[in-house]
């Protein structure tokens, strides 16, 4: 090849990495440290045989939609900076690292599946919406911290009333925070179809995980969460995404099942995944369902599917080689 054409072939790496680059510097304190700690890690992993394998899938997964993934982690960094209190910072046991790795994770891969599903309807969220979404996955993520690690009855925790005996738990106080904001920037004068299906969230943790039942209660609670998430968006839903849901939540359940497996079948909690005879394949078929319906129903699926099918690759490459989560490692 003429050595003229050299320097042109090195431009596209070079203006990777200032992307790259530039995602940092326009995350907060504490994204920057995660960011740093990411890297030296990736460094760290040169060594392992499945070293260049590993980085092909994470980059696929990044070029499959770079754009909307880098909005999504900002949209996460800026809500944990704005939603997270410093005191809770201070009172919480985690490390600072580990304490935003566990809602940052959270709030941005929701956003993005929430983000990508509303595209593939041709409707854009504005910032508000990414907002008040981030706000949401916030509290998901304490609320089933509660439910879950602390043991807290379900229906105490949806009771306007705050509960005396539990103001001495940081979580509770920050879930009782989160609460509150989510109602002064989702007023239920504009946001009446959020408040209306709260309800039934909260009646869907009821639904037992049984063996019977497998099937259908983890999607049933997702779906739920999803349509909870997407109303504190937008309030006025198509009503073809909303019947994408039945699909959509069920597939993203089954990846989120899929990368949980392990931890799931030690904890003997059950669900269609790892009841399955072959996971991956179940996990696919569920990909392949998804697809096949956005593709007769939705005006524009492919940048959906294309995301959320390299995000299953990354989790697929992530088991198959018996790799760590990063939160072990944060």
């Amino acid at each position: 090849m003429c050595k003229r054409y050299l320097p042109i072939l090195k431009i596209k790496p070079m203006l990777e990495k200032m992307k790259i680059f530039g995602l940092y510097f326009s995350l907060s304190k504490d994204g920057r440290k995660l960011f740093e700690r990411l890297w030296w890690m990736l460094n760290d992993a040169r060594g392992l045989p499945h070293y260049r394998e590993m980085i092909v899938k994470i980059n696929a997964n990044l070029s499959a939609d770079k754009k909307r993934w880098f909005s999504c982690i900002r949209a996460s960094d800026a809500g944990f900076k704005e939603f997270i209190p410093r005191w809770y910072k201070k009172e919480c046991k985690l490390k600072a690292e580990q304490l935003y790795y566990r809602f940052f994770k959270m709030a941005a891969v929701l956003l993005y599946e929430h983000t990508s599903l509303f595209l593939a309807y041709n409707i854009l969220p504005d910032r508000k919406a990414q907002r008040r979404c981030i706000l949401m996955a916030f509290l998901k993520r304490v609320y089933d911290d509660l439910l879950d690690n602390e043991h807290i009855d379900k229906e105490v925790l949806f009771k306007q009333e705050s509960n005396q005996k539990l103001l001495a738990n940081a979580d509770y106080r920050l879930f009782l925070d989160l609460r509150k904001k989510i109602r002064e920037l989702a007023p239920i004068a504009k946001f009446g179809n959020y408040y209306a299906t709260l309800k039934a969230v909260n009646d869907a943790q009821g639904v037992p995980d049984a063996r019977e039942n497998v099937e259908k209660a983890v999607p049933y609670k997702i779906k739920n969460g999803f349509l909870l998430d997407m109303y504190i968006m937008m309030n006025d839903l198509p009503i073809d995404l909303i019947r994408a849901l039945d699909l959509t939540a069920d597939f993203f359940a089954g990846l989120d099942n899929f990368y949980d497996y392990d931890e799931d079948l030690a904890d003997g909690k059950i669900n269609y995944i790892n009841q399955s005879a072959d996971p991956k394949r179940a996990l696919l078929r569920k990909f392949e369902e998804t697809a096949e319906y956005l593709r007769q129903y939705s005006p524009n699926p492919d940048g959906y599917l294309k995301g959320v099918g390299s995000l299953m690759q990354v989790v697929f490459f992530t088991k198959e080689k018996k790799l760590n989560k990063l939160s072990l490692f944060i």
